[in-house]
Formats: C-alpha cells, sequence, structure tokens
C-alpha cells in the first residue's frame, strides 16, 4: 500500500538541501531589526514607554548590529508628518540613533510652510468653485478633506519630505 504524505512531508523533501547565503540571512536579521524597532517606536509615540525604557530595549534589540542606527534613523524620518509633533520623533533621533536633527528640523519647517501655503490656495480654489454655483458667504468653510486635489497635493509634499528626510540618512 502507497504511503500517504504529509504537505509538510513534501515541502521538507523539496527544501531539504536549500541553504541561505550570508546575504539572505542579514537581509532576513535587518527586516527583523526594522520590525522590532516600528515597534518600539510605536510604543514609545503611544506613551506605553518612556525614553530610558525605549533606550533599553533598543539597545538590547540593536546589539552587534552594525546599520542598527541606520535602520531607525529611517524609520523616523519615515513617520514625520509637517503637520503632526515630531518631537518624540526627533527625540529618539537624537538621543538614540545620534543623528542630527537640525536638517530634519530645517525640512519639516519647510514642507509645514508649503503645506500652509498650498492649504490657502486650495481654500481659494474651492471658495470660488462654490461662487460660481451660487454658494457664497461667511460661514462657508471649505472641506480640504473631501477635496481629490487636495489630497493629491498633501501627499505629494509629504513624500517629497520623505525623500528628502531619507537622503540625509548615511549608508
Amino acid at each position: 500500500m502507497a504511503e500517504i504524505k504529509s504537505t509538510l512531508d513534501i515541502i521538507m523533501e523539496k527544501t531539504r538541501g536549500l541553504t541561505m547565503t550570508e546575504e539572505e540571512k542579514a537581509a532576513m536579521h535587518d527586516k527583523k531589526l526594522a520590525e522590532n524597532s516600528r515597534g518600539l517606536v510605536l510604543k514609545y509615540l503611544d506613551g506605553t514607554i518612556s525614553m530610558e525604557r525605549f533606550k533599553q530595549e533598543w539597545s538590547d534589540l540593536a546589539e552587534e548590529q552594525e546599520n542598527a542606527r541606520i535602520i531607525l534613523t529611517r524609520i523616523c524620518m519615515e513617520s514625520m508628518d509637517p503637520e503632526a509633533d515630531n518631537g518624540p520623533l526627533s527625540a529618539v533621533l537624537h538621543q538614540v540613533a545620534g543623528a542630527d536633527t537640525g536638517p530634519v528640523g530645517k525640512a519639516l519647517e519647510r514642507a509645514k510652510a508649503d503645506l500652509e501655503e498650498r492649504r490657502a490656495t486650495a481654500r481659494e480654489r474651492i471658495r470660488r468653485a462654490l461662487a460660481e454655483r451660487g454658494i457664497s458667504g461667511s460661514a462657508i468653510l471649505p472641506n480640504l478633506n473631501a477635496d481629490s486635489e487636495w489630497k493629491e497635493i498633501s501627499s505629494r509634499v509629504r513624500q517629497e519630505l520623505h525623500a528628502l528626510l531619507l537622503s540625509l540618512v548615511p549608508g
């Protein structure tokens, strides 16, 4: 009688001779470090852990990882938002990753000013469009969140900011 093989047995047979290269192992370690670091950053931003606890847990995670600071810096840069309080992320960048936050702050201020200018322009565009339809008055407040053009502009400014911030990361 023929033996019925389980899916696991078949997979084990097919992968028996496969091994990971050093590059694949390094990439897997980096991915795991990035996931765990991102989780720590989120806990810190949510107020679940203090800066001291963050430093302790991150140093345990990053132990013997050459590019751990670069990974943490990238995570923080990707999380920056020109319309949010980036103080906690800047603290992580400065205190844990050892990054110079001066250029980051300047880039954030430029992006924030750019968004404000574009926001005013978008509001005026919406007001004019409403006025053309006979809707006007001092009580009219344009809803930018419902405007697809504004969403695209806002998204583009954020993408440009993140590209600029990531260009500041060494390596």
